[in-house]
């Protein structure tokens, strides 16, 4: 039993009952900026279809920009730090 999760007293017995989480872990792959835009897509989509609600969407999204950002300032780091290298000889 976890402290997090929801459970249940079965009302005969007095036993708790344990209820399995009801969120799935969702994983989709991040690690470039085309990865990015294409679960911004699949956001949009979603949102568009009223599969989930446009303010978790817009939420959604803007995390994505974060992360885009992080990908495309680390890309830079790397560029940079490479010149520094050739130039320095």
């Amino acid at each position: 039993m976890s402290a997090h999760q929801p459970v249940e007293i079965d009302g005969l017995t007095g036993r708790v009952i344990d209820h399995p989480p009801t969120h799935k872990r969702y994983r989709a792959k991040l690690d470039t900026l085309i990865d990015v835009k294409k679960e911004m897509g699949k956001i949009y989509r979603e949102a568009r279809t009223g599969l989930i609600d446009s303010q978790d969407a817009t939420k959604q999204v803007w995390m994505l920009q974060a992360i885009g950002k992080v990908i495309v300032d680390a890309e830079l780091e790397k560029r940079i730090e490479l010149l520094e290298k050739l130039s320095n000889g």
